[in-house]
């Protein structure tokens, strides 16, 4: 899995696309990783731009103590993703999605 230079942890951009009009956020099945999306940028258009989610505790922050509460989760989560939000953009989940919807 291949992503571009960031120091964001939480965002793997599986196929690095800055003239992509649209990120998509893929947020993993509970229990998983950013992993799961790796295949996802082939068969998508290239306007589209995937960017996994890597929560704490999981793939390549398996290192990382993962959080043991829903807000402080999703707190986190939403300061991640603020300075990615500079373009048009949508999230997919698979019941990882929960954060997501609290914040909102």
């Amino acid at each position: 899995m291949t992503s571009r230079p960031s120091k964001n942890p939480w965002i793997k951009y599986l196929k690095p696309n800055p003239k992509a009009q649209l990120r998509l956020f893929c947020f993993p099945y509970a229990g998983g990783s950013a992993g799961a999306f790796r295949s996802w940028p082939d068969s998508l258009p290239p306007t589209v731009e995937v960017c996994a989610v890597e929560l704490p505790g999981r793939g390549t922050r398996i290192k990382d103590a993962p959080f043991t509460r829903m807000e402080p989760l999703v707190e986190a989560i939403a300061l991640a993703l603020l300075p990615e939000l500079d373009k048009p953009f949508a999230a997919l989940h698979i019941l990882g999605m929960m954060p997501f919807f609290a914040h909102n």
